[in-house]
Protein backbone atom coordinates (compact mmCIF):
# COMPACT_ATOMS: atom_id res chain seq x y z
CA UNK A 1 0.00 0.00 0.00
CA UNK A 2 1.64 3.35 -1.26
CA UNK A 3 0.93 6.20 1.76
CA UNK A 4 0.90 9.67 0.57
CA UNK A 5 2.60 12.48 2.97
CA UNK A 6 0.61 15.61 2.78
CA UNK A 7 3.11 18.33 2.39
CA UNK A 8 3.35 20.05 6.17
CA UNK A 9 3.42 23.42 6.42
CA UNK A 10 6.13 25.74 7.19
CA UNK A 11 4.34 28.36 9.08
CA UNK A 12 6.13 31.50 7.22
CA UNK A 13 3.87 34.47 6.96
CA UNK A 14 3.36 34.96 3.01
CA UNK A 15 2.33 37.99 1.22
CA UNK A 16 -0.86 36.71 0.57
CA UNK A 17 -1.51 36.07 4.26
CA UNK A 18 -0.41 39.88 4.96
CA UNK A 19 -2.96 41.01 1.57
CA UNK A 20 -5.81 38.89 3.89
CA UNK A 21 -5.28 40.26 6.70
CA UNK A 22 -5.17 44.14 5.35
CA UNK A 23 -8.27 43.10 3.21
CA UNK A 24 -6.15 44.43 0.35
CA UNK A 25 -4.67 42.47 -3.35
CA UNK A 26 -1.22 40.67 -3.55
CA UNK A 27 -0.05 43.51 -5.61
CA UNK A 28 -1.07 46.54 -3.45
CA UNK A 29 1.02 44.76 -0.72
CA UNK A 30 3.97 44.55 -2.78
CA UNK A 31 4.05 47.91 -4.16
CA UNK A 32 3.26 49.46 0.08
CA UNK A 33 6.92 47.62 0.97
CA UNK A 34 8.75 47.81 -2.41
CA UNK A 35 7.56 51.55 -3.47
CA UNK A 36 5.54 53.35 -0.56
CA UNK A 37 5.72 56.62 -2.58
CA UNK A 38 2.90 54.63 -5.11
CA UNK A 39 0.20 53.98 -2.28
CA UNK A 40 -1.73 56.06 -0.51
CA UNK A 41 -1.39 57.17 3.18
CA UNK A 42 -4.12 55.10 4.41
CA UNK A 43 -3.58 51.91 2.25
CA UNK A 44 0.24 51.97 3.41
CA UNK A 45 -0.26 52.18 6.99
CA UNK A 46 -2.84 49.37 6.96
CA UNK A 47 -0.64 47.23 5.59
CA UNK A 48 2.31 48.12 7.84
CA UNK A 49 -0.20 47.26 10.33
CA UNK A 50 -0.66 43.65 9.11
CA UNK A 51 3.32 43.49 8.20
CA UNK A 52 3.40 44.00 12.53
CA UNK A 53 0.92 42.21 13.39
CA UNK A 54 1.77 39.11 11.53
CA UNK A 55 5.45 39.30 11.70
CA UNK A 56 5.78 39.34 7.67
CA UNK A 57 9.66 38.77 6.57
CA UNK A 58 9.60 39.75 3.12
CA UNK A 59 11.73 37.54 0.59
CA UNK A 60 14.42 39.48 -0.29
CA UNK A 61 16.01 37.28 -2.95
CA UNK A 62 12.83 36.96 -4.72
CA UNK A 63 12.44 41.19 -4.61
CA UNK A 64 16.08 41.18 -6.13
CA UNK A 65 15.36 38.82 -9.08
CA UNK A 66 11.85 40.43 -9.52
CA UNK A 67 13.98 44.16 -10.32
CA UNK A 68 17.40 42.52 -11.50
CA UNK A 69 19.10 44.41 -8.36
CA UNK A 70 20.43 42.64 -5.39
CA UNK A 71 21.71 43.95 -1.72
CA UNK A 72 24.10 40.86 -1.25
CA UNK A 73 27.63 40.35 -1.68
CA UNK A 74 29.33 36.91 -2.16
CA UNK A 75 32.53 36.48 -0.06
CA UNK A 76 34.35 33.39 -0.85
CA UNK A 77 36.95 31.95 1.60
CA UNK A 78 39.53 29.35 2.21
CA UNK A 79 38.45 28.82 5.85
CA UNK A 80 36.28 30.28 9.14
CA UNK A 81 38.80 29.80 11.07
CA UNK A 82 42.08 31.40 10.36
CA UNK A 83 42.67 35.35 11.85
CA UNK A 84 42.98 36.64 8.26
CA UNK A 85 40.19 35.59 7.38
CA UNK A 86 38.38 36.85 10.13
CA UNK A 87 40.00 39.94 10.37
CA UNK A 88 39.45 40.72 6.51
CA UNK A 89 35.18 40.00 6.91
CA UNK A 90 35.08 42.16 9.73
CA UNK A 91 36.39 45.52 7.88
CA UNK A 92 34.30 44.33 4.55
CA UNK A 93 31.26 44.14 6.44
CA UNK A 94 31.48 47.54 8.25
CA UNK A 95 31.85 48.90 4.87
CA UNK A 96 29.14 47.05 3.05
CA UNK A 97 26.55 47.46 5.92
CA UNK A 98 26.63 51.66 5.73
CA UNK A 99 25.21 50.36 2.46
CA UNK A 100 22.95 48.41 2.83
CA UNK A 101 24.83 45.58 1.61
CA UNK A 102 24.35 42.00 2.85
CA UNK A 103 27.43 39.34 3.18
CA UNK A 104 26.63 36.16 2.20
CA UNK A 105 29.89 33.92 2.84
CA UNK A 106 30.81 30.25 1.32
CA UNK A 107 33.76 28.52 2.73
CA UNK A 108 35.67 25.55 1.08
CA UNK A 109 38.03 24.85 4.27
CA UNK A 110 41.36 25.07 2.51
CA UNK A 111 39.87 22.39 -0.29
CA UNK A 112 40.27 23.74 -3.62
CA UNK A 113 38.37 21.04 -5.46
CA UNK A 114 35.24 21.85 -3.26
CA UNK A 115 35.69 25.52 -4.30
CA UNK A 116 33.89 24.95 -7.70
CA UNK A 117 30.36 23.58 -5.86
CA UNK A 118 30.69 26.40 -3.34
CA UNK A 119 30.49 29.18 -6.01
CA UNK A 120 28.15 27.98 -7.25
CA UNK A 121 25.88 28.05 -3.97
CA UNK A 122 27.16 31.65 -3.83
CA UNK A 123 25.77 32.62 -7.46
CA UNK A 124 22.55 30.73 -6.93
CA UNK A 125 21.68 33.60 -4.44
CA UNK A 126 21.54 36.61 -7.29
CA UNK A 127 24.32 38.47 -5.76
CA UNK A 128 25.76 41.96 -7.03
CA UNK A 129 29.34 40.85 -6.88
CA UNK A 130 31.88 38.06 -5.78
CA UNK A 131 35.06 38.84 -3.20
CA UNK A 132 37.45 35.78 -3.22
CA UNK A 133 39.80 36.21 -0.41
CA UNK A 134 42.71 33.96 -0.25
CA UNK A 135 41.75 31.68 -2.92
CA UNK A 136 42.91 30.34 -6.26
CA UNK A 137 40.23 30.85 -8.93
CA UNK A 138 41.32 29.14 -11.68
CA UNK A 139 39.56 29.78 -15.22
CA UNK A 140 37.09 26.72 -14.75
CA UNK A 141 35.76 29.12 -11.56
CA UNK A 142 35.70 32.57 -13.54
CA UNK A 143 33.91 30.73 -16.54
CA UNK A 144 30.97 30.19 -14.04
CA UNK A 145 31.16 33.97 -12.20
CA UNK A 146 31.53 35.18 -16.11
CA UNK A 147 28.35 33.44 -16.66
CA UNK A 148 26.68 35.62 -13.79
CA UNK A 149 27.93 38.76 -15.17
CA UNK A 150 29.10 40.59 -11.87
CA UNK A 151 32.33 42.50 -10.58
CA UNK A 152 34.69 40.02 -8.95
CA UNK A 153 37.24 41.12 -6.19
CA UNK A 154 39.96 39.22 -6.04
CA UNK A 155 42.34 39.51 -2.48
CA UNK A 156 45.31 38.07 -1.37
CA UNK A 157 44.55 35.47 -3.54
CA UNK A 158 46.47 33.94 -7.09
CA UNK A 159 46.76 36.95 -9.87
CA UNK A 160 43.84 36.72 -12.32
CA UNK A 161 43.80 39.39 -14.58
CA UNK A 162 40.00 38.10 -14.90
CA UNK A 163 39.36 40.13 -11.53
CA UNK A 164 37.94 43.45 -11.79
CA UNK A 165 39.58 44.34 -8.31
CA UNK A 166 42.71 43.37 -7.07
CA UNK A 167 44.46 43.82 -4.16
CA UNK A 168 47.63 41.47 -4.04
CA UNK A 169 50.09 40.94 -1.12
CA UNK A 170 53.91 40.63 -1.74
CA UNK A 171 53.66 36.68 0.29
CA UNK A 172 57.57 35.70 -1.74
CA UNK A 173 58.84 39.44 -1.01
CA UNK A 174 58.35 39.52 2.78
CA UNK A 175 59.50 35.96 2.92
CA UNK A 176 63.00 36.65 1.00
CA UNK A 177 63.26 39.90 3.06
CA UNK A 178 62.87 37.69 6.41
CA UNK A 179 65.71 35.36 5.09
CA UNK A 180 68.12 37.70 4.29
CA UNK A 181 67.65 39.18 7.43
CA UNK A 182 68.35 35.40 9.27
CA UNK A 183 71.43 35.24 6.78
CA UNK A 184 72.79 39.06 7.76
CA UNK A 185 72.59 37.88 11.35
CA UNK A 186 75.15 35.31 10.91
CA UNK A 187 72.83 32.16 10.02
CA UNK A 188 73.69 29.29 7.59
CA UNK A 189 71.63 26.21 8.56
CA UNK A 190 67.56 27.94 8.13
CA UNK A 191 64.61 25.64 7.75
CA UNK A 192 61.69 26.28 6.74
CA UNK A 193 58.23 24.80 8.02
CA UNK A 194 54.70 25.49 6.43
CA UNK A 195 51.36 24.11 6.25
CA UNK A 196 48.53 24.00 3.87
CA UNK A 197 51.10 22.68 1.18
CA UNK A 198 50.33 23.23 -2.45
CA UNK A 199 48.39 26.03 -1.68
CA UNK A 200 48.84 29.90 -2.85
CA UNK A 201 50.51 30.84 0.41
CA UNK A 202 52.79 27.98 0.90
CA UNK A 203 54.33 27.94 -2.44
CA UNK A 204 54.97 31.60 -2.66
CA UNK A 205 56.43 31.49 0.62
CA UNK A 206 58.89 28.62 0.23
CA UNK A 207 60.29 30.59 -2.97
CA UNK A 208 61.02 33.20 -1.13
CA UNK A 209 63.09 31.09 1.32
CA UNK A 210 64.62 29.35 -0.91
CA UNK A 211 65.35 32.15 -3.62
CA UNK A 212 67.24 33.98 -0.49
CA UNK A 213 69.43 31.22 0.11
CA UNK A 214 70.74 30.12 -2.76
CA UNK A 215 71.61 33.86 -3.45
CA UNK A 216 73.90 33.33 -1.32
CA UNK A 217 75.18 30.07 -1.72
CA UNK A 218 73.01 28.37 1.21
CA UNK A 219 70.98 24.96 1.36
CA UNK A 220 67.65 24.90 0.94
CA UNK A 221 66.56 21.39 0.97
CA UNK A 222 65.45 21.85 5.26
CA UNK A 223 61.81 22.43 5.40
CA UNK A 224 59.08 20.40 6.78
CA UNK A 225 55.64 20.93 5.20
CA UNK A 226 51.93 19.69 5.73
CA UNK A 227 48.93 19.72 3.61
CA UNK A 228 46.96 20.28 6.93
CA UNK A 229 45.57 23.91 8.97
CA UNK A 230 48.58 25.52 10.92
CA UNK A 231 48.53 24.30 14.77
CA UNK A 232 50.53 24.66 17.78
CA UNK A 233 50.44 20.52 17.76
CA UNK A 234 51.98 20.89 14.32
CA UNK A 235 54.91 23.40 15.66
CA UNK A 236 56.54 20.75 18.01
CA UNK A 237 56.03 18.14 15.97
CA UNK A 238 57.73 19.39 12.63
CA UNK A 239 60.39 21.07 15.10
CA UNK A 240 61.65 17.34 16.16
CA UNK A 241 61.14 16.23 12.85
CA UNK A 242 63.09 18.75 11.09
CA UNK A 243 65.41 18.71 14.10
CA UNK A 244 66.89 15.03 13.60
CA UNK A 245 67.24 15.76 10.08
CA UNK A 246 69.45 18.90 10.41
CA UNK A 247 71.33 19.04 14.18
CA UNK A 248 73.01 22.06 12.76
CA UNK A 249 69.80 23.94 12.36
CA UNK A 250 70.42 27.74 13.75
CA UNK A 251 67.35 29.10 12.44
CA UNK A 252 63.85 28.51 11.12
CA UNK A 253 61.12 30.40 9.14
CA UNK A 254 57.49 29.28 9.97
CA UNK A 255 54.36 29.95 7.85
CA UNK A 256 52.29 30.96 10.70
CA UNK A 257 52.46 32.60 13.91
CA UNK A 258 50.69 29.38 15.84
CA UNK A 259 53.44 27.10 14.17
CA UNK A 260 56.42 29.30 15.70
CA UNK A 261 54.34 29.26 18.83
CA UNK A 262 54.31 25.48 18.54
CA UNK A 263 58.00 25.30 18.32
CA UNK A 264 58.78 28.05 21.33
CA UNK A 265 57.03 25.36 23.73
CA UNK A 266 59.19 22.97 22.58
CA UNK A 267 62.18 24.40 23.09
CA UNK A 268 61.25 25.29 26.19
CA UNK A 269 60.22 21.87 27.10
CA UNK A 270 63.98 20.54 25.54
CA UNK A 271 66.18 23.72 26.59
CA UNK A 272 66.64 24.79 23.85
CA UNK A 273 67.79 28.27 24.01
CA UNK A 274 66.26 31.22 21.63
CA UNK A 275 67.74 32.73 19.71
CA UNK A 276 70.95 31.30 20.62
CA UNK A 277 70.54 28.21 19.91
CA UNK A 278 67.59 28.89 17.41
CA UNK A 279 66.78 31.88 16.01
CA UNK A 280 62.54 31.58 15.06
CA UNK A 281 60.66 33.79 12.86
CA UNK A 282 57.27 33.83 11.59
CA UNK A 283 55.27 34.79 8.65
CA UNK A 284 51.62 35.88 9.21
CA UNK A 285 52.20 37.11 12.62
CA UNK A 286 49.67 39.08 14.51
CA UNK A 287 49.77 41.52 17.41
CA UNK A 288 50.05 38.62 19.74
CA UNK A 289 53.64 37.99 18.14
CA UNK A 290 54.29 41.28 20.19
CA UNK A 291 53.27 39.41 23.37
CA UNK A 292 54.77 36.31 23.15
CA UNK A 293 57.94 35.62 25.44
CA UNK A 294 60.39 35.53 23.38
CA UNK A 295 58.51 38.37 21.49
CA UNK A 296 58.36 36.82 17.36
CA UNK A 297 59.76 38.13 14.87
CA UNK A 298 57.33 38.10 12.36
CA UNK A 299 55.83 39.54 8.84
CA UNK A 300 52.27 41.21 9.29
CA UNK A 301 50.19 41.82 6.59
CA UNK A 302 47.33 44.38 7.57
CA UNK A 303 44.02 42.28 6.34
CA UNK A 304 41.74 44.63 8.89
CA UNK A 305 42.94 47.50 5.90
CA UNK A 306 42.40 45.27 3.20
CA UNK A 307 39.03 44.61 4.00
CA UNK A 308 38.15 48.42 3.89
CA UNK A 309 40.18 48.95 0.76
CA UNK A 310 38.44 46.05 -0.85
CA UNK A 311 34.86 47.66 0.56
CA UNK A 312 35.57 51.01 -0.55
CA UNK A 313 36.32 50.05 -3.77
CA UNK A 314 33.61 47.33 -4.47
CA UNK A 315 31.27 49.95 -3.01
CA UNK A 316 32.30 52.52 -5.96
CA UNK A 317 31.88 50.44 -8.49
CA UNK A 318 28.49 49.32 -7.79
CA UNK A 319 27.08 52.37 -7.49
CA UNK A 320 28.70 53.16 -11.24
CA UNK A 321 27.16 50.26 -12.44
CA UNK A 322 23.87 51.04 -11.06
CA UNK A 323 24.05 54.59 -12.40
CA UNK A 324 24.53 53.15 -15.98
CA UNK A 325 28.40 54.03 -15.98
CA UNK A 326 29.51 51.89 -19.33
CA UNK A 327 32.96 52.43 -18.44
CA UNK A 328 33.15 51.06 -14.92
CA UNK A 329 34.43 47.82 -16.08
CA UNK A 330 36.92 48.65 -18.78
CA UNK A 331 39.65 48.68 -16.60
CA UNK A 332 40.78 46.38 -13.85
CA UNK A 333 41.76 48.04 -10.80
CA UNK A 334 45.09 46.60 -9.26
CA UNK A 335 46.70 47.62 -5.43
CA UNK A 336 49.95 46.59 -4.23
CA UNK A 337 49.95 45.88 -0.40
CA UNK A 338 52.62 46.12 1.39
CA UNK A 339 53.62 44.35 4.62
CA UNK A 340 55.51 45.35 7.94
CA UNK A 341 58.66 43.74 9.15
CA UNK A 342 58.82 43.74 12.96
CA UNK A 343 62.01 42.07 14.98
CA UNK A 344 61.69 40.60 18.35
CA UNK A 345 63.55 39.15 20.82
CA UNK A 346 63.01 35.32 18.93
CA UNK A 347 65.88 36.20 16.20
CA UNK A 348 69.38 38.17 17.20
Amino acid sequence: MIKTRKRRNTGRVTLQDVAKYAGVGSMTVSRALRTPELVSDKLREKVNQAVEALGYIPNATAGALASAQSHIIAVLLPSFTDKASADFMQSLQQVTNKHQYQILVGCYEHQPHKANDVINMLLQSNPAALVAFGSQLSDTHFLHINNANIPVVSVASQTNDQADISINCSYEKATYELTQYLISQGKRCIGYIGALQGQRLHHQQITGWSRALLKNYLNAEQSVTTPDPASLAYGREALTEILLRQPELDAVICSHESIALGMIFECRRRLIKIPQDLAIACLEGTENSAQMFPSMTSIRFDYHKMGKEAGKHLIALLQSLKNDDDNALDENTVINYHYRFEIGQSTP
